[in-house]
């Protein structure tokens, strides 16, 4: 078999090492994470979109699903879909020969005919194949901007969740755990001083933790208001 178009692609695309689903903080987006999971273990229906605003968690499920594929001995790929729309729609080619296919970002191939036609074919040939594929955007298909009728068609087979955004509670909760996971100890007191200073998106509150972990470590002081401000200036 020829080497899949996609292990060609100078990009060096990986999987962040962070994004687990020990790592992530349902809330109350158990339900998604739960299939996401069964699909991981090669179980459940062969086909999911999740959907949310930047910085819900997409492309950490996504990948999270991808590494547990991997621990278990399996293949899968990620494929951010927002990098690669500038190649040709050939990525999509011999990937139903995975057990598992995570397209992040789709809403960057709504408009664009071949792009479209690829991914309509590739959902047909993932589920003749009885792999699983699973596809994320920033909308819900009907309001991403997909054209192609059929492909509207089959994104709506599957099951279809949107990531839910955290309120501050669990805003918190998941700094707590990133942090616990980090072998960190983050109290609430710091906790709600970050989700008020720093950005309030997970990502960026999440950046602001491994920053914080690395001066941590390197002054070998515990994570206090006072050091926040002092390595923050805030």
């Amino acid at each position: 078999m020829a080497e899949p178009v996609f292990e060609q692609l100078p990009l060096g695309i990986s999987l962040r090492d962070d994004a687990t689903f020990a790592n992530f903080f349902a809330g109350d987006n158990a339900e998604v994470v739960a299939q996401l999971q069964r699909m991981a273990a090669g179980q459940g229906d062969t086909s999911l979109y999740v959907w949310g605003k930047a910085g819900a968690g997409c492309s950490h499920l996504l990948q999270a699903a991808c590494h547990s594929v991997q621990e278990n001995g399996g293949n899968s790929v990620y494929l951010p879909m927002d990098e690669l729309v500038d190649y040709s729609p050939a990525v999509f080619e011999s990937l139903e020969a995975l057990p598992l296919v995570c397209l992040d970002n789709c809403q960057a191939l709504a408009g664009k005919a071949e792009w479209e036609e690829a991914l309509f074919h590739l959902f047909n040939r993932m589920r003749a194949a009885e792999q699983r594929l699973v596809i994320a955007a920033d909308a819900p298909p009907a309001q991403v901007g997909f054209v192609l009728p059929d492909l509207l068609s089959r994104l709506k087979w599957g099951f279809v969740y949107q990531l839910e955004a955290m309120d501050d509670d669990f805003k918190i909760q998941a700094l707590k755990l990133r942090a616990a996971n980090r072998g960190m100890e983050l109290n609430d007191e710091v906790a709600r001083y970050l989700l008020n200073r720093a950005p309030r998106d997970m990502h960026a509150l999440f950046a602001v933790l491994e920053q914080l972990d690395k001066a941590s470590l390197q002054a070998q002081r515990r994570l206090t208001i006072p050091f926040v401000k002092q390595e923050m200036h805030w």
